[in-house]
């Protein structure tokens, strides 16, 4: 009996050295992570948000492992937890990229549209008759698409310059749009580049 007990205390000392053993260790890899995270963290939030809450998720239960002294678990998920880091900032910078080059491409093609556009409808506006192809509600519908367009390119230039890219693309959209259904409203034709 006193061999067993022995061999139990034994065996128990084996396991809490194993284990404090593994807490140094599975500390770096915690801060490691936590490092990473922090350094993907305010672009990711910014581009990819939902990857940035999925990076934020993850890290939480290595931190709930670690506290409840799940160091194994600890050791085995935190390295891969810095490799989604750094793949959430890629993604990050892909995305950033992306919006840029849609906000370049429509800031220098949407104004002249919108400027073709309101042309038209000062022109229309002075005619003492619409031409054969629109029809009042036709032309009244521009102008309110014109109103829309122009306020929302204000809109989309502010949101640009406070540095919000993905808002600025998205109301410029939405701009693309209005000005697209006002060119088809005068029976004026609508540029390849916008029809995507």
């Amino acid at each position: 009996m006193r061999g067993v007990r022995r061999a139990l205390c034994l065996a128990a000392l084996v396991v809490l050295s194993a284990c404090a053993s593994d807490k140094a260790p599975a500390e770096q890899a915690v801060k490691a992570a936590e490092t990473a995270v922090a350094n993907a963290k305010a672009e990711a939030a910014k581009w990819v948000p939902d990857q940035a809450r999925s990076l934020d998720a993850a890290l939480a239960s290595v931190k709930d492992k670690f506290t409840k002294g799940d160091y194994k678990a600890v050791l085995a998920e935190a390295p891969a937890l810095a490799t989604q880091a750094q793949s959430v900032a890629s993604a990050a910078a892909a995305k950033k990229a992306e919006l840029t080059k849609s906000w370049e491409e429509m800031s220098a093609g949407l104004p002249k549209m919108v400027e073709a556009v309101k042309s038209r409808v000062d022109i229309l506006s002075k005619s003492k008759k619409l031409p054969a192809n629109v029809t009042k509600e036709k032309f009244e519908t521009a102008k309110a698409d014109l109103a829309a367009a122009t306020q929302g390119w204000t809109d989309a230039m502010a949101a640009y310059s406070g540095g919000n890219v993905a808002d600025a693309v998205a109301k410029a959209n939405t701009v693309k749009q209005k000005t697209v259904e006002a060119l088809e409203a005068l029976g004026m034709p609508v540029p390849p580049a916008a029809k995507s």
